[in-house]
């Protein structure tokens, strides 16, 4: 019973807050709109993406950094809202051990996102996801999914979908992981 409503609430967080297209998996994710406890502080899986310029970028080139990475698709609407606050969070932490890595999935070909990071004016670095991506991380519910994650690789948060109060408790919880 308690799974059960767990579901339930998943699906109306979605309809509320996120885009849930679904999205190739071969595993099971969490089950909450909420920052995913159960998720917390384990070691951020190892995965390659593909820069828009060119060249691979893998997850141990995150580590010595807080990071929150977000993986988001161009056509989801609450993916798209929350590009003004991760460009506000970019800005109040330049210069800092702190670093935004925007992880699209499902939105078209390196030119065509490049363009979209262009229309969206988004100030932080962008890469492409793929199904392997999706599999490291044990599967998504749908977009947007936020993970922090500690200088030394560690998930700290995960979020699944816009849910009210996340760019605050991601500023809570970036000033804490900066200030260790």
């Amino acid at each position: 019973m308690k799974k059960l409503a767990s579901i339930v609430a998943v699906v109306i967080s979605f309809a509320l807050f996120g885009c849930s297209k679904p999205v190739a998996t071969t595993s099971a994710a969490s089950n909450s709109a909420k920052p995913a406890a159960k998720d917390a502080m384990k070691p951020l899986p190892q995965f390659e993406v593909t820069k828009l310029d060119g060249g691979s970028l893998k997850s141990e080139d995150l580590k010595g950094k807080v990071t929150v990475l977000d993986m988001w698709a161009t056509w989801c609407d609450p993916c798209k809202e929350e590009i003004p606050d991760y460009n506000k969070l970019q800005e109040k932490y330049a210069g800092k051990d702190f670093q935004i890595l925007g992880v699209t999935m499902e939105s078209g070909t390196p030119a065509e996102i490049k363009k979209k990071v262009e229309e969206f004016k988004i100030q932080y670095p962008v890469v492409v996801g793929d199904d392997k991506v999706v599999d490291a991380f044990g599967g998504l519910l749908g977009f947007p999914t936020t993970f922090l994650v500690t200088k030394d690789g560690k998930i700290q948060k995960k979020f699944i979908g816009s849910v009210p109060g996340k760019q605050q408790q991601l500023n809570q919880a970036i000033d804490k992981l900066l200030s260790e």
